[in-house]
């Protein structure tokens, strides 16, 4: 091979080696420009979604809301007692003896002076016929005498001992119509037989129970309270009084405000008599009794419910348009439902009574019950102008 053709291959192998590295290095940096834009297209995603979650869209919080109005407000104070007969006392025997009869049973309402057990008493019987035979011979020896005095037969000294012997069989027979009625026992007062502590046959000793009897009508209740809270209550006040078998309260009345303090409770007793009606009511039975203290007429109220306690601070959020501000108040008696509002709270104005869990002041709401409490806002819808000059809302509502 002559020297010019190997000059030849080797100015062509340099040149195709120049090319290929040529086209080396720009695909090289065709492919680094690509990733460049791949990445800064990614910081630019990353960086408008970070904008997007520093501002993100409030939403609104759906709320209750309540109007503060002026109502009676009334404190209460509330207690626990029994309920009570007017009387209750156990029936007692006056003399020992077997138990010969049986007149009535648990339950049965009887009468005054009805007889509820009867006694052995065939020996007292039978001292009562002898004192009466003994009265009827000493009286018709004093008749005798007293027309023998009157045809001076006899002296006046002789008469006198004829009388004291018949007074004194008069006494006998007193005496034995005792013993004879001491054997039965009978109802001092009609009421109910509450329980029946004798049977049949029972030997009893003197003084032991065998009845006990109720008088229903009226029932009682007496409560205790606090010094403080009995001078609110007066004599004749209606309070509630609710049975643990009672559907609906009752109504009493205060019957009686103990004069005294008992030193060791240093509270005040108070006996409340509970009027007709009292079916629900047994004695013996648990009642809770609910006795108005204080009441203030006319009074500024919000629902309890609205209501936000903070250590000591209590709070409510008051409703502005579609937002809230968080208030503090100062309040004053309370019921059941509302409480009363003496500062931070203007008559009309709406508070939120469900929902403020999720509420700052500026918070976005919306209203759930806003036809039903009368809560809203008319706003007027902006004024347009197109291109004729004609107001587009206007001519939209028209339409």
């Amino acid at each position: 091979m002559s020297l010019g053709k190997r000059n030849r291959r080797w100015i062509w192998l340099t040149a195709v080696v120049v090319v290929v590295a040529i086209a080396a290095v720009a695909t090289w940096r065709f492919i680094g420009r690509g990733e460049q834009a791949a990445v800064a297209a990614t910081d630019s995603t990353a960086v408008e979604a970070a904008v997007s979650a520093e501002d993100p869209e409030e939403i609104a919080v759906p709320v209750e809301l309540a109007v503060a109005a002026r109502r009676e407000i009334a404190a209460f104070y509330r207690a626990a007692s029994v309920i009570e007969a007017d009387r209750l006392v156990d029936l007692v025997a006056r003399v020992g003896g077997r138990v010969q009869a049986v007149k009535c049973e648990e339950g049965e309402w009887v009468s005054k002076n009805d007889v509820l057990v009867e006694l052995e008493n065939g020996r007292e019987k039978i001292q009562l016929q002898q004192a009466n035979l003994k009265l009827a011979d000493q009286g018709r020896q004093l008749e005798r005498s007293r027309e023998m005095l009157a045809e001076e037969l006899i002296s006046q000294q002789e008469f006198d001992t004829v009388d004291s012997a018949y007074r004194l069989a008069g006494t006998e027979r007193d005496l034995a119509r005792i013993a004879l009625e001491e054997t039965y026992l009978r109802a001092p007062f009609a009421g109910q037989i509450t329980d029946r502590k004798i049977v049949l046959g029972q030997q009893v000793a003197i003084a032991q129970a065998m009845f006990t009897l109720a008088d229903f009508d009226p029932l009682r209740v007496r409560v205790h309270l606090p010094e403080a809270i009995a001078r609110k209550v007066v004599a004749g006040q209606r309070v509630l009084v609710t049975p643990d078998a009672a559907e609906a309260p009752l109504e009493a009345i205060v019957e009686r405000v103990s004069p005294v303090v008992d030193p060791a409770t240093s509270t005040v007793r108070l006996t409340l008599l509970l009027h007709d009606g009292t079916e629900g009511a047994r004695v013996g039975g648990f009642a809770k009794v609910r006795i108005t203290t204080d009441t203030h007429r006319q009074a500024l109220s919000v629902p309890k419910l609205a209501l936000v306690e903070e250590g000591g601070l209590r709070s409510v959020f008051v409703a502005e348009a579609d937002t809230v501000r968080k208030v503090e108040v100062r309040t004053g008696l309370y019921d059941e439902s509302h409480i009363e509002v003496l500062e931070g709270v203007n008559e009309g104005e709406f508070v939120v009574t469900l929902g403020q869990g999720g509420l700052r002041t500026g918070a976005k709401i919306e209203a759930l019950n806003a036809t039903e409490v009368g809560y809203g806002t008319a706003v007027e819808p902006e004024s347009h102008l197109d291109s004729a000059g004609q107001n587009v809302a206007a001519v939209t509502a028209n339409q």
